[in-house]
């Protein structure tokens, strides 16, 4: 199995050691599949709806374009946090993601995380659920966690999942209301955002770049696997590929690796290129897209790895790749 896919697929577990303070830690629990290609449809399942056609949501309004301009952060609607305790400030975590760190009506930690645009892979599988019309999926974490998952796309899936760290109650309860407020928000377009000019939100990283960049620096015989919204690997039989949009911190000195050297890719951008020499040997390229105040930016991230005995110039592969990708992501 190539290597990224097994990485990512190990994401899947929870964290298991996780400690008391469980209710502001964050569980990531979706990757790449293993099998994608292959998630069976539980078409035995009483409440199941009909599947929408490969690559389509099972509504128009969970269109991966439509959930890449939605805000998470609005959709964490106060009014309804409210009904479990006092809401706290709002903590978004890249794109697609947003966290409310807040007290239930007895003053206990209870930390709510909405999620969008997810690769669903058992989530897909076991959705033995309906909410809000959709198929969902409820799981626990030692009854200090709940995950609720709803599907919006079958082939592949995807889906918007409602996190809950609650050590003090039924965790569930308020996923579930969390998670039918947040689909009904959706659908009403209630959380729409503008993109800033210049940025990757709108950008579908499995269809921006040319298919010569791709077979170049991935093989020509290699299985693509989309990951969330933002993300996407070109796996090949002795290499592969990834790219990756983020919002994140951007350091005032682009520091992002102390092992990094600055390379030209080319229209005044510059790269920093970081090798790894463990045993996937991998070079990543990452260049700033924009600069936000308090360090607030977005990232794109390419990465060229394989196993040791596979020759080639991860490096140089790299580069070739993101040099391809500049002059096709719109300037800020």
């Amino acid at each position: 199995m190539p290597r990224l896919v097994a990485v990512l697929s190990a994401i899947l577990l929870l964290a298991g050691c996780a400690g008391a303070d469980l209710a502001k830690q964050r569980f990531p629990r979706t990757t790449i599949p293993a099998n994608a290609e292959n998630v069976s449809d539980p078409s035995e399942t009483a409440t199941r709806n009909t599947p929408a056609p490969d690559g389509k949501p099972v509504d128009p309004a969970f269109a991966a374009d439509k959930l890449r301009l939605t805000d998470p952060c609005e959709l964490l609607d106060e009014d309804v946090l409210k009904r479990f305790g006092t809401p706290g400030d709002r903590s978004r975590s890249g794109f697609s993601r947003c966290s409310n760190f807040m007290k239930d009506k007895a003053g206990k930690d209870l930390a709510v995380t909405v999620e969008l645009g997810q690769t669903m892979t058992s989530e897909l599988k076991n959705a033995d659920k309906q909410l809000a019309g959709l198929r969902s999926h409820e799981q626990t974490l030692e009854n200090s966690a709940c995950f609720v998952s709803v599907i919006t796309q079958e082939k592949p899936g995807l889906g918007i999942t409602v996190q809950i760290g609650y050590e003090d109650g039924d965790a569930c309860a308020p996923g579930r209301e969390v998670a039918e407020s947040v689909v009904k928000q959706i659908k009403d377009r209630a959380a729409t955002r503008t993109a800033a000019k210049g940025s990757l939100i709108t950008l579908d990283p499995c269809t921006l770049p040319d298919k010569a960049a791709v077979d170049a620096a991935a093989g020509a015989d290699y299985r693509l696997y989309p990951y969330g919204l933002h993300s996407c690997a070109w796996v090949g039989d002795d290499r592969e590929l990834s790219l990756g949009f983020r919002e994140t911190f951007i350091p005032d000195d682009r520091e992002f690796d102390k092992g990094q050297t600055e390379v030209d890719l080319g229209g005044g951008v510059t790269g920093y290129q970081v090798s790894s020499t463990t045993a996937f040997p991998s070079c990543e390229v990452k260049w700033v897209q924009l600069a936000g105040d308090d360090n607030d930016g977005e990232l794109v991230e390419v990465k060229s790895a394989g196993p040791k005995e596979s020759q080639f110039d991860r490096c140089a592969s790299a580069v070739a790749f993101a040099k391809a990708l500049v002059g096709k992501i719109p300037k800020g």
